[in-house]
């Protein structure tokens, strides 16, 4: 749990579906926040036919929206992210079709003297192969006059990007085929995910820690956890710190929720979150973590 996210994971690509970078590592973290989420654990126990172990008292009342995703992502216990993603997450996070590439149609020569019709071939060999293998997405056709150097190039072609990007938005977000769960937002902040996940694992690992003292060993701030020594930080920067560990660990069990409900990055308010069982959580994650040890 909380490791980096390892650089260069080259898992972008399945037999029909690919992914781009921001997906698998989003991936990755949405792993470890179902890992934490009390919900999913509950349906994990209802799906391994553990009724003994499952708090009915506990039950939210969106349980078969949970049941819905664990069915998809399965059980997230001692099994490797490329074991998983390769399984699950390409399947139900990637897109279907071919990953969208630059596509060369012609180059205009007045030397060829049959060049328009050779051009009209190619572009009806472009529209029939690769523009329908990566879903038809929006694309421009651009003549570039060869003779330009490439400064020249990007200081034509920067302006006329950015004029496609303000009138061509609403076709530009649109997707054929979406995947199933796809990242929330616009906005995603990997350093605060992965801050949050770990200030759940410290607060499972040590429960009887201060909120201030969480968020000083998970490193939660960049100006407060600097200065974080137990019995020398001043009543000022704990309290504040106190007050980021608090919001922090909350932002993160709503992360957590959500993940398990299809929503992922976010934490806005889940009507229906459970609240933690910190004993069951530190015995998880301590599984986990022996385990993910012994994969080393």
């Amino acid at each position: 749990m909380s490791k980096p996210i390892p650089r260069g994971l080259n898992r972008l690509r399945g037999s029909d579906r690919w992914a781009g970078p921001s997906e698998v590592v989003f991936g990755r973290l949405w792993l470890e926040f179902l890992l934490v989420s009390p919900s999913y654990e509950l349906a994990r126990r209802h799906r391994t036919g553990q009724p003994d172990v499952v708090d009915e008292a506990r039950i939210p009342a969106d349980f078969a929206t949970v049941l819905s995703v664990y069915d998809d992502l399965g059980d997230v216990r001692r099994v490797s992210f490329d074991e998983w993603w390769l399984e699950k997450g390409l399947r139900y996070f990637g897109y279907q079709g071919e990953p969208p590439t630059l596509e060369p149609i012609d180059v205009l020569l007045k030397e060829n003297p049959k060049q328009l019709e050779t051009a009209l071939i190619n572009y009806d060999a472009h529209i029939k192969g690769a523009w329908r293998e990566q879903g038809k997405r929006p694309s421009a056709i651009i003549a570039i006059p060869l003779n330009l150097n490439r400064t020249e190039i990007m200081e034509q072609l920067g302006p006329l990007l950015d004029f496609y990007d303000k009138t061509l938005k609403p076709h530009k977000q649109q997707i054929v085929q979406p995947p199933k769960y796809p990242l929330h937002g616009e906005k995603q902040d990997i350093n605060s995910l992965i801050r949050y996940v770990t200030c759940i694992c410290v607060k499972a690992s040590s429960p009887d820690l201060k909120l201030f003292e969480v968020g000083g060993i998970a490193g939660l701030s960049s100006t407060y956890s600097s200065r974080f020594v137990a019995d020398k930080t001043s009543v000022e920067d704990r309290h504040a710190l106190k007050i980021l560990t608090s919001r922090a660990l909350n932002r993160a069990m709503m992360i957590a929720e959500n993940a398990a409900r299809g929503i992922f990055p976010s934490y806005n308010r889940c009507e229906n979150a459970v609240s933690p069982n910190w004993v069951e959580l530190a015995a998880l994650l301590e599984t986990q973590q022996s385990w993910e040890d012994e994969q080393i």
